[in-house]
């Protein structure tokens, strides 16, 4: 054999295995590198999507706390109002703040107001298909706000506070129209001497809508007969809720919309009976005429018949808001009005219907 062919042989054998190595070695560099670099991509994509996540999740959580806390402090607060229900006694409590409340309403505005008017009792009737079974029952579930109002003076009708207020549940009302939307304001403002004057208020004072004529009982439209309308029934569900001797009027209007204020004197002036009369009317003998809207409507149209009101009571604005809130001027005319005063006590009268 050929030594320099073999040393050639044997150079290249030696050759061969050191380029090998480099190139497996660069390759694994090269890898390495491609590997860290993807490694890097990755876990660069991965803190965008789950920081993402997490900050949306974040939010939702938040949310969720909020929520939670919010519905907490609702509960707490019912329950507060509860144990004042519960704890109601005629002989101290001044005035009844009478509502209808559905599982959407939150009463935190009536806690906190009733923590600076320790006189108040609230009287809170529960008007959902699932009643909240802590709260008043009312003795129908037709007619809305009307059937907490009427299941009150039947239930509390032997011991009535000397005022009884009647409102919505919730903290904003569009017809509170001289202090705000906020029920709360027009409380604070309230005069009771003008309950006592009057006998019966509304919390509103504009006119419109209802005044001066809201509905003529005796004169409906051709329309209202043909669309069976509630209107086209009125003369017969007017004696039906204030017995079969009473006159219907030939019109009837006053100031919407179911917020107002009534004495016990004005209340007691007429018998329990007549109120019974009223729900069971609403409960039963209203079916075949309205719907449970129309149920409220009618009793909105009437409250202040109910309560001994002349069929029209429509107050000019300016006098209602002096007489119910001390509101009284100077006008523009520069003219002041003077509030309606409370009658003497001995002119007051308690004596029941």
């Amino acid at each position: 054999m050929n030594s320099d062919n073999f040393s050639h042989r044997r150079s290249n054998s030696r050759v061969y295995p050191a380029r090998l190595k480099r190139s497996i070695a660069s390759c694994i560099r090269y890898k390495l590198i491609l590997s860290g670099l993807m490694i890097f991509a990755c876990a660069v994509l991965m803190i965008i999507k789950f920081g993402h996540l997490n900050a949306y999740h974040s939010v939702q959580i938040l949310s969720k706390y909020r929520n939670t806390k919010e519905e907490l402090e609702k509960i707490a607060a019912l329950s507060e109002l509860v144990n004042k229900t519960q704890s109601y006694n005629a002989n101290f409590t001044k005035v009844a703040l009478v509502m209808s409340k559905t599982r959407s309403d939150d009463l935190r505005w009536l806690r906190d107001y009733l923590q600076t008017q320790t006189d108040n009792t609230p009287f809170i009737y529960t008007m959902d298909r699932k009643p909240e079974t802590e709260l008043l029952s009312a003795h129908s579930s037709r007619g809305r706000e009307a059937s907490a109002y009427l299941s009150f003076i039947v239930d509390l009708y032997d011991e009535l506070p000397p005022y009884s207020i009647f409102l919505h549940a919730n903290p904003d009302q569009w017809h509170n129209d001289l202090f705000g939307p906020k029920t709360s304001n027009v409380l604070h403002s309230l005069r009771r001497e003008a309950v006592d004057a009057r006998g019966y208020l509304n919390l509103r004072c504009a006119n419109n809508p209802g005044c001066p004529i809201h509905i003529n009982p005796n004169s409906p439209t051709q329309a209202d007969i043909d669309n069976n309308d509630v209107r086209a029934h009125f003369p017969s569900i007017y004696k039906e809720i204030f017995g079969e001797d009473a006159h219907v009027p030939e019109h009837i209007g006053g100031i919407c919309c179911a917020q107002f204020a009534v004495s016990r004197a004005r209340i007691w002036q007429r018998p329990k009976s007549d109120y019974i009369r009223m729900l069971n009317w609403m409960d039963k003998k209203s079916i075949p005429l309205v719907d449970d809207y129309g149920v409220g409507w009618v009793f909105e149209t009437l409250w202040h018949v109910v309560f001994g009101m002349e069929a029209i009571d429509c107050p000019i604005y300016e006098q209602c808001r002096c007489d119910n809130y001390g509101w009284c001027g100077p006008l523009p005319s520069g003219k002041t009005l003077t509030a309606i005063a409370a009658p003497q006590k001995k002119q007051l009268k308690y004596r029941r219907g």
